[in-house]
């Protein structure tokens, strides 16, 4: 599972490897956000219901990208999970990875002051889930190609797990799915990381500086084959970018006061790398979708709210875009090489 990134990294241009001048490279794309997930997961069950043709999901794009929650569902899309079973993880799991909100006062209180010296949410919920739903599958078993960002400490490094689709990627084939799963969604202050003993290091959320992986995976697809920017076609589909506001005497004020900006930042690089990608693909290239208003507020953790507002809005998001969404499912993509696994 570990490698040191940064030791092992090529110190010549990657080699392209051939492709088709006529066909498309389709990159889904799925961003962090926790219980808001159940978005994500319910719109690619209106896809797969609706336009796959009887084939899973995943068989109609090249590449799956994924953070934190976005990682899980690329994973298990990756690792042939019907998009029912992604659904029902969210519902029946997702209940006791996040449990209900204290209803008292004190309760309230004991949370918001507990949060200061250890994460909220109870990490072996989400891997014993994670184990369950993903058992003894690893990484290189998927069929599309994954690309999944995540974070590592104590010294500070990115770590991007890829399927063996390029000679190079040599290392993550044979890392089980479920501590992929785990490693990348690791939410700072929500969660505990989860720990490589081997090496002392840490893994933490991807989202900390990928929460939107859709750059990550456009420049592994470029760097990886002979394609051109006209070539690639995204999916992107975020769980809701909530506005945040800090007021001016906040702004000159010390750590306190800028606490929630630690996870307000995260959300920027969801706007950076939509922006960043528009500009390479063209709005003709890329096509995003999330949740916007007032369910873009609702919390990553906040169970009870997500399952309320988010699958019927799931729905009328899949009514509006259907023609757009359509395209994506005109033709299977080919299988991807494995060069390892």
């Amino acid at each position: 599972m570990f490698t040191d990134r940064r030791a092992n990294t090529r110190k010549t241009k990657r080699e392209r490897q051939p492709w088709p001048a006529g066909r498309p490279f389709k990159i889904l794309a799925l961003d962090g956000g926790g219980i808001k997930g159940l978005y994500t997961a319910h719109l690619l069950h209106q896809c797969e219901q609706n336009l796959a043709n009887g084939k899973p999901l995943a068989a109609y794009f090249d590449m799956i990208a994924g953070t934190s929650t976005g990682g899980i569902i690329a994973l298990g899309l990756g690792l042939r999970r019907t998009t029912e079973e992604i659904v029902s993880f969210y519902e029946t799991d997702g209940r006791r990875i996040f449990p209900p909100y204290p209803a008292t006062k004190v309760g309230k209180a004991w949370r918001f002051v507990s949060s200061f010296f250890r994460p909220i949410l109870n990490h072996e919920e989400l891997e014993a889930a994670l184990k369950r739903r993903f058992a003894d599958d690893t990484l290189g078993q998927a069929g599309p190609r994954i690309v999944v960002p995540a974070f590592m400490m104590p010294r500070t490094e990115i770590a991007v797990f890829k399927t063996d689709h390029h000679p190079d990627f040599r290392n993550d084939h044979e890392t089980p799915a479920w501590k992929v799963a785990r490693a990348t969604s690791a939410a700072p202050t929500y969660l505990k990381g989860h720990e490589h003993a081997e090496s002392g290091r840490i893994f933490i959320d991807g989202g900390v500086w990928a929460n939107n992986p859709v750059m990550v995976a456009v420049v592994d697809a470029l760097t990886c084959y002979e394609i051109t920017l006209d070539q690639i076609e995204v999916l992107s589909i975020g769980t809701g970018n909530p506005p945040f506001e800090l007021s001016r005497k906040s702004v000159f004020a010390g750590l306190l006061a800028w606490r929630e900006v630690i996870m307000a930042a995260m959300f920027l690089t969801t706007d950076n790398a939509t922006s960043q990608a528009m500009l390479l693909l063209g709005p003709d290239n890329l096509l995003r979708i999330e949740p916007s208003d007032e369910t873009a507020t609702i919390k990553l953790d906040d169970f009870d709210r997500a399952q309320a507002e988010l699958p019927p809005l799931a729905s009328a998001h899949f009514a509006s875009y259907g023609p757009a969404l359509a395209r994506f499912f005109e033709q299977p993509a080919a299988p991807r090489e494995k060069f390892y696994a």
